[in-house]
C-alpha cells in the first residue's frame, strides 16, 4: 500500500499582513500532483488545514477543493489540528464522507470512527488510528489543572494521551497495514520555527514510546520541520508545505510518500515541494543587503538585518526601493548595544537617555532631539496641571 503524508497547510497564513493564498494555491496543486504521479492508495492529512479558527470563504474553498481533488486519487484520512475549528470541521464531516474523506475532530472510540479501515486496489487493508489535537484542558480535569503543579499536569497529559493511542491501536493486527495519524507534539522533536508556542511546550508532549511496534507508520502533524523521531516504529513529521516563518528559512519543504506492507518496515521517500515563495533573511551592510533584496524581490519574502544604523526615514526609503516583498528591516549595532546595556541610567533625565540613543543610532539628528524635548515638556506640563487640579479637589473635600 502506498500512502501520501501531508500536514500543516495553514491555509490563510499571512506574513506581516500580506496574503499568501496564491502561494498556497500553487503548493497544494503540487501536493495533488504528487498524489497522482505516485498513484497513492491513501492520503493522510495530519491537521492544521487552516491558519485560524475562522477562515474566509475563499480560504475554505481552496482547502476543500484540494481535499476533493486528492479524494479523486484515493481515500483520505484527516484529523484536525490546534489551529483548526474542530466544531466547524465536525459539521461538514458527514458530507465529506460521501467523497471518501474521513474527517475526525475529537478523540473517538475505535468502533465509533476512531479507527478507519481502507482497502487498496491490491486488496491490502490499512487500519488508521485517528488522533486529532487534544488540548490539556480536554484531557486533564479542571481540579487537577488548578490544584497540581505544572509538571504533574504534563505527566498526566502524556499518560492519558498515551492511553488514548494505546486504545486506538489495540486492534492492529499482523495482517494489516497499521497507521497512526496524529496532530501532536512528540517529546524530543525539533521545532520548525513557525509553530504556536503555547502548544509545543512539554506540557503538551507525548513520548515516542506511546506508539507501539505493531504500528507500521506514524504520520504526525504539528511541527513544521520534516523529521523522523526515534522509536519502535517509523515516526515522521512531514512538515509544512510552505516556509511559514523566518525561523524556517533553511528548510526544504516536502510531503512523504510511504510504501507499507504488513509486518515489514516502512519505506519512506520525501517528495520535495517547490511551490510558494522562499523566506530569506539578509544580514550585513545596507548597500549589500538592499542590492541582494532587489534581485530577490520577485521570488521571495525578505527580512533585512543590518549591522549598521539607519537615519530616521531611511527604512521607509529602503521599503519603497524594494517593494512589498520586504517584510521587515531591522538595524542593530551589537557593540553599541552592549555598551548601552552596561551604562548606568540612575539619575539620567528622559532627555539624556534619548540623546544617548540618538548618538548611537542617528548622531547627526538634532531636530529629532529638539522635537522629543518639546513633546516631553508638553506632557510634563499636562501632568503637572492634572496634579494641581486633583490636589485642589482633595483640599475642597477636606474642607
Amino acid at each position: 500500500m502506498r500512502v501520501l503524508h501531508t500536514s500543516d497547510w495553514h491555509v490563510g497564513k499571512q506574513i506581516r499582513g500580506r496574503s499568501r493564498l496564491d502561494e498556497h494555491r500553487e503548493v497544494l496543486a503540487e501536493i495533488v500532483k504528487a498524489a497522482e504521479d505516485n498513484n497513492v492508495d491513501l492520503t493522510l492529512v495530519a491537521g492544521d488545514i487552516f491558519e485560524t479558527a475562522a477562515p474566509t470563504g475563499e480560504q475554505e474553498k481552496l482547502a476543500y477543493e484540494t481535499l476533493l481533488q486528492l479524494a479523486e486519487v484515493s481515500p483520505i484520512c484527516v484529523v484536525s489540528g490546534n489551529h483548526d475549528n474542530a466544531r466547524r470541521l465536525r459539521a461538514i464531516a458527514p458530507v465529506m464522507s460521501y467523497a471518501r474523506i474521513n474527517l475526525v475532530t475529537e478523540p473517538t472510540a475505535p468502533d465509533a470512527g476512531g479507527v478507519i479501515e481502507v482497502e487498496a486496489e491490491s486488496g491490502e487493508v490499512a487500519k488508521v488510528a485517528m488522533l486529532p489535537f487534544v488540548s490539556q484542558r480536554a484531557i486533564v480535569k479542571s481540579e487537577e489543572l488548578v490544584g497540581n503543579q505544572a509538571f504533574q499536569n504534563s505527566q498526566t497529559y502524556a499518560q492519558r494521551l498515551s492511553q488514548v493511542v494505546e486504545a486506538l491501536s489495540s486492534g492492529f493486527g499482523s495482517d494489516t497495514v497499521n497507521i497512526t495519524l496524529a496532530h501532536a507534539f512528540v517529546t524530543g522533536a525539533e521545532l520548525g520555527g513557525g509553530e504556536r508556542p503555547a502548544h509545543i511546550v512539554d506540557e503538551y508532549g507525548i513520548p515516542a514510546q506511546a506508539f507501539a511496534p505493531t504500528t507500521s507508520y506514524v504520520a504526525l502533524g504539528h511541527l513544521h520541520r520534516a523529521q523522523q523521531i526515534a522509536g519502535a516504529t517509523a515516526i515522521h513529521y512531514c512538515g509544512s508545505p510552505l516556509q511559514m516563518d523566518f525561523g524556517e528559512t533553511a528548510q526544504t519543504k516536502q510531503v512523504n510518500v510511504v510504501d507499507l506492507k504488513p509486518g515489514l518496515p516502512a519505506k519512506t521517500e520525501a517528495v520535495t515541494l517547490s511551490g510558494g515563495r522562499q523566506l530569506i533573511k539578509l544580514i550585513g551592510s545596507k548597500e549589500a543587503t538592499v542590492s541582494a533584496a532587489k534581485e530577490l524581490a520577485d521570488s521571495a519574502w525578505i527580512r533585512i538585518d543590518l549591522d549598521e544604523a539607519l537615519a530616521p526615514g531611511e527604512a521607509d526609503k529602503i521599503r519603497d526601493a524594494i517593494g512589498g516583498s520586504l517584510v521587515d528591516i531591522r538595524a542593530t549595532r551589537q557593540d553599541q548595544l552592549s555598551q548601552s546595556v552596561a551604562r548606568r541610567l540612575d539619575g539620567s533625565t528622559p532627555s539624556d537617555l534619548f540623546k544617548n540613543y540618538l548618538e548611537e543610532t542617528s548622531p547627526q539628528d538634532t531636530i529629532l532631539l529638539d522635537r522629543f524635548n518639546e513633546l516631553h515638556e508638553e506632557i510634563t506640563a499636562e501632568q503637572t496641571r492634572q496634579a494641581e487640579v486633583l490636589s485642589s479637589r482633595l483640599e475642597a473635600l477636606d474642607s
